[in-house]
């Protein structure tokens, strides 16, 4: 009987030995809602990390990496892409007109507005993609003229270049290509 009883003792203590060492989630802690499945993180909806540390905040979270949203960069899609953007500049163009024009933040978080567009006193509305390109869609303003292009910001964010077409009331146009320089 004591035999039988020892026997139990020590078997019961390598069961608790060999549960104890392969409880892989013993020593991992995973964050936001993660839970831990054979020792990794298995996080939720929209974070990532070891210890689902990370949260993509303006995208979706998928197969390893953040997509952003529209108007948003980074690792985990927190930086607007406008950012690099926002600033007063000296713009020059190649069809005789220099001026200055401020770059601001417009109402969508992929949008910008130029004042003083290629020095004609109107403001212009641009849409950012990937941080670094600018589309100018057609737009017309009070004086009935139309303006539309396409830009892009330098990778020192001091300089934009932007090719854009003017069209007048009696039907002609222009292209023309402005560099606009950070003050």
């Amino acid at each position: 009987m004591k035999k039988i009883n020892l026997l139990m003792v020590a078997l019961i203590g390598a069961m608790t030995l060999t549960l104890t060492s392969c409880d892989e989630c013993k020593d991992v802690t995973c964050e936001n809602g993660g839970t831990c499945t054979e020792g990794v993180c298995e996080c939720a909806d929209n974070y990532y990390g070891d210890a689902c540390e990370t949260q993509c905040v303006n995208g979706t979270y998928a197969s390893g990496t953040c997509g952003c949203d529209a108007g948003f960069e980074g690792d985990a899609c927190d930086t607007e892409s406008r950012t690099n953007w926002v600033g007063d500049f000296n713009g020059d163009d190649n069809c005789g007109f220099t001026y200055e024009s401020t770059i601001s933040n417009g109402t969508e978080s992929d949008e910008v507005n130029i004042s003083n567009f290629a020095g004609f006193d109107v403001s212009i509305v641009g849409s950012i993609a990937n941080g670094s390109d600018l589309t100018i869609d057609t737009q017309t303003d009070a004086s009935g003229r139309v303006f539309s292009g396409t830009g892009t910001l330098a990778s020192t964010g001091n300089t934009v270049t932007v090719n854009y077409t003017v069209g007048f009331d009696d039907g002609t146009s222009e292209d023309c290509v402005i560099t606009y320089t950070r003050k």
